[in-house]
């Protein structure tokens, strides 16, 4: 009874609660941090660094998440590079502001794969008929694969011949005998406010497993959006095998666009050429096109091997005995290391002095490539052994100069996985191949620096966004990533779109969290602290801008510190 009133009285003594406000965070964000993108080789980048750190600090902020392309090939930096760093550094040390840097892009690897441009993804092109022709081989490409009126030249009162269907004859998809590039007509796409497509599809017959690429010249006039414009190719099998938009501008003059694919097992696509999503403005499209690739972008490495058989597939033919090396020298390298283009010859196939092939035999070939997402984005091999020097070798040498106290891990949208030899043999879904690869460069992280935290963006290991079956080119599911993430690991929660269930998941795995939020004028604090209200482990929020929109940080502070 004693105790009982003990405890009555201690109660009525103790200050009665008062209910958070609307604005208030219902957490104790401790970790409050800014992303910066940013290139420190250039000195006015770096001026704008040491002033993104002096703001953060005096906004309330304590880590800045620095993400530099430059820190993929830390050994080709000059002097002028790490004497910028010292001074972001210097200045971070100053307001008391954490620097994260951003490590291991898995998923946007063109950086990394600067240093070696055969360790992308590869996807299998299979059985290329050849012809022996002198001391040369080349590609015999399917008759069949061929745009009917690519040029858009034979017309049937308002619609363009050969194309199976078309958007709006004669409204939204018009026959344009003023405006052309080539020949005497294009295809006006206009009268955007009455229907957001307006496009022309054609049904083509192709080869399996094959390189293709598609391309037309377009010229626009205030067209909105610019990127509503697109090539696309999608297989019999209903599986989208282009992911391109073709970076045009709102108002431009001709230009050629092309989006290259591997047909998978597709012997039928359906090509399509126009805008989703179009809103006003005038676009015009001329030569389309449709042509079989042959060896361009070429990857050459173990777990790519380069195939040469005759045509029964009875004689293997040997490369430096048969025919000289295959090299595509422009393999990554255009504009720029890092960069893969589909728009040059590809190598050739030369017949040495001493070769078995004979003028006239019919060979098969056999390559991979790697693929484009998005214009330019690359993934690298999950499998391949020097991927991990690599990695190993950047964590080395970011560890050297910043000496972080965390890193984060940028394996981010991963949309090409499991396709070539060194990934394949291995028997594992592609989720298995990167949880693999995850638990590996935490692995390689704690090796480095033991007592350093680990951050990694939430999307390819979590299930309710991008960890699922057929993400984009990836080949299987993309399930049971997620184990390879020791609980220790700090998820960069990103699903503002299934926000609630994306927290749970990763919680009752006993991960902590980051709320990556705000999102270029998305103000959406008040929706990701409502949804990760009574979910335990969300330690901070990140004010995520990649459009170096930085107008609301310090209101965002404010809030995060608790203040008004």
């Amino acid at each position: 009874m004693r105790r009982a009133l003990l405890l009555l009285a201690l109660a009525l003594l103790a200050p009665v609660p008062v209910p958070a406000l609307a604005d208030e965070p219902r957490h104790r964000y401790d970790r409050r941090w800014v992303w910066v993108m940013s290139n420190l080789l250039v000195d006015k980048e770096a001026d704008r660094v040491v002033g993104l750190v002096e703001r953060a600090g005096r906004d309330g902020y304590n880590g800045l998440v620095l993400s530099d392309y430059k820190m993929n090939f830390l050994g080709r930096m000059p002097d002028r590079y790490f004497a910028n760093v010292r001074r972001v550094k210097a200045a971070a040390d100053r307001a008391k502001v954490e620097i994260i840097p951003g490590v291991f892009p898995v998923g946007y690897s063109n950086g990394l794969l600067s240093n070696d441009v055969n360790l992308a993804e590869g996807m299998p092109v299979e059985g290329a008929p050849f012809v022996a022709r002198g001391r040369e081989a080349s590609l015999v490409p399917e008759p069949s694969a061929k745009l009917k009126n690519g040029d858009l030249e034979e017309t049937k009162g308002a619609s363009f011949a050969g194309f199976g269907f078309q958007d709006g004859p004669g409204k939204t998809t018009v026959i344009d005998r003023e405006v052309f590039h080539h020949g005497s007509t294009s295809c006006r796409m206009q009268d955007l406010g009455s229907t957001p497509v307006a496009r022309l599809i054609q049904k083509v017959k192709v080869r399996p497993r094959a390189c293709y690429r598609l391309s037309c010249w377009a010229r626009t006039r205030d067209l909105a959006p610019a990127g509503a414009f697109r090539l696309l190719a999608i297989g019999a099998d209903g599986k989208t095998l282009t992911f391109h938009e073709g970076g045009l501008e709102p108002t431009g003059d001709w230009r050629r666009v092309e989006v290259a694919f591997n047909t998978r097992d597709n012997a039928e696509v359906n090509v399509y050429v126009g805008l989703w999503g179009g809103k006003s403005g005038t676009l015009w499209v001329d030569e389309v096109e449709l042509e079989e690739l042959s060896l361009v972008n070429v990857l050459r490495r173990d777990g790519c091997p380069l195939t040469v058989t005759s045509d029964d597939g009875k004689t293997t033919y040997i490369e430096g005995r048969d025919f000289e090396p295959v090299v595509d020298p422009k393999l990554g390298r255009v504009p720029y290391e890092g960069e893969y283009d589909f728009n040059h010859p590809g190598a050739p196939l030369r017949l040495t002095a001493g070769s078995r092939i004979e003028d006239g035999d019919r060979l098969k070939v056999g390559w991979y490539h790697p693929a484009l997402v998005h214009g330019s984005v690359v993934a690298c091999c999950l499998s391949e052994p020097k991927v991990y020097d690599l990695l190993r070798d950047q964590a080395r040498r970011v560890n050297d100069l910043l000496h972080p106290s965390t890193f984060f891990m940028q394996h981010d949208e991963l949309r090409l996985a499991n396709w070539c030899r060194a990934c394949r043999s291995r028997n594992l879904t592609p989720g298995r191949l990167l949880a693999d690869n995850a638990r590996r460069c935490t692995n390689i992280l704690k090796e480095i620096n033991s007592d350093a935290k680990v951050v990694v963006w939430s999307d390819m290991f979590d299930p309710t966004h991008n960890a699922v079956k057929d993400y984009y080119l990836v080949n299987g599911t993309l399930a049971g990533s997620w184990e390879g993430l020791d609980r220790s690991v700090i998820i960069a929660n990103w699903n503002a779109g299934k926000a609630r269930a994306s927290l749970d998941f990763f919680a009752r795995r006993g991960h902590p969290q980051i709320l990556a939020g705000y999102y270029d004028g998305d103000d959406n604090f008040a929706t990701w602290d409502a949804a990760s209200k009574g979910v335990p482990g969300v330690m901070g929020f990140m004010y995520t801008t990649w459009q170096n929109r930085y107008d609301d940080m310090e209101r965002y502070g404010k809030i995060l510190t608790g203040g008004k």
